[in-house]
């Protein structure tokens, strides 16, 4: 029988192995509940066909993408983690970019609470320009391949996570993308950023300056 000490060793070992395998599958999950891409290179990522309404009620389509680069970002107005401070990096892009013809486009993962009267009283309440700060919403089915077929990310409902709204019911926490998306005049995928990144905001900053001197 092997001496007391080395089976010690052995059980502290397979311990620490199952901690870190815990550890592990744990930040993947959480990677995965933020909507983080997975590992699809840029290349591989469409902007499908999409026919959505903006923030005045106006039919828009993926046309709103060509001829200027674009920073396109997932959001919900009832969202009390991420869309606020993504929505607060935009307004950041926005500002740093005034003058040139940089456009935004912030997408709904809410239609069904997301009108586009919601989504206008959303963005002037962060200061938006909207003649280049564009608020969509559009049918479920169509926002979900926007977001999973053509950007590959996750998109799915949280029912233990229930959000209270300000009439005192409830809805649940949507999972969605975090990423800044950076679009070429081509409808191209540029680059992704981290809103929570300074650094991340200014080097989109900075590339779109480079872009479009």
């Amino acid at each position: 029988m092997p001496p007391r000490s080395i089976l010690l060793s052995s059980v502290l070992l397979a311990m620490v192995m199952a901690a870190g395998a815990a550890f592990l599958m744990a930040a993947l999950r959480a990677g995965s509940r933020t909507g983080e891409a997975g590992a699809s290179p840029l290349s591989a990522i469409a902007v499908p066909e999409f026919e959505l309404v903006d923030h005045d009620g106006r039919p828009i389509d993926r046309s709103i993408l060509d001829g200027h680069y674009t920073v396109l970002d997932f959001i919900f107005t009832n969202c009390p983690t991420w869309c606020p401070g993504m929505t607060l990096a935009m307004k950041r892009v926005q500002d740093a970019t005034a003058g040139s013809d940089v456009r935004l486009l912030s997408i709904s993962v809410d239609p069904e609470r997301d009108t586009p009267e919601v989504l206008r009283a959303f963005a002037l309440s962060y200061g938006a320009d909207l003649d280049r700060w564009t608020f969509a919403t559009g049918d479920d089915a169509t926002v979900r391949r926007i977001v999973t077929d053509g950007f590959m990310f996750a998109l799915d409902t949280l029912p233990d996570q229930p959000i209270v709204l300000a009439d005192n019911t409830t809805m649940d926490m949507i999972e969605h993308p975090t990423r800044l998306i950076l679009l070429g005049k081509d409808r191209s995928v540029v680059g992704m950023y981290s809103y929570q990144s300074e650094a991340d905001v200014a080097r989109l900053i900075a590339n779109l300056k480079q872009l479009t001197d």
